[in-house]
């Protein structure tokens, strides 16, 4: 199949996987930045929305496979992140080698005015979008994710 580069017409500066990098790395910072007053990292905050939206408790291997860390990397950030205040983790009582993570009294404390935070950014990143362009954006890189 032919795609829309080729070798006339393709630059770096303008390919989609390059501008889709750059657009997320303005994004990390200026979200590392909001979140910096709460003590959590943009990484940190993926994890934690996915506690506070999905399920009440989630196990380590879990998070690693959603995220692509491995399972030490993911287990060192839980780390973190317990250290903080933010989750907690238990042995799961089905089976003792397995730990369930879930958000800490203080992670849902804070859930909202993080969230807020962390809206206020997103929402400043596309304020030129209109919520049908914002919509359209959103099917555009599913498509790219899907035939990954």
């Amino acid at each position: 199949m032919r795609g829309p580069y080729t070798p006339e017409n393709y630059s770096m500066d303008e390919s989609i996987g390059y501008l889709i990098g750059r657009a997320r790395a303005v994004m990390i910072v200026n979200l590392d930045r909001v979140l910096a007053e709460y003590g959590m990292t943009h990484a940190q905050f993926g994890i934690f929305r996915k506690l506070l939206d999905g399920k009440a408790e989630i196990t380590t291997g879990e998070l690693a496979r959603e995220w692509n860390y491995n399972i030490g990397a993911m287990t060192r950030m839980l780390d973190r992140m317990e250290e903080k205040g933010f989750i907690q983790r238990q042995r799961s009582t089905l089976d003792r080698r397995v730990m369930l993570v879930q958000l800490s009294d203080k992670g849902r404390a804070l859930a909202d005015r993080m969230s807020l935070a962390a809206i206020g950014m997103l929402n400043h990143h596309l304020r030129g979008f209109s919520a049908e362009e914002v919509e359209q954006f959103k099917d555009f890189l599913r498509r790219i994710i899907t035939h990954a």
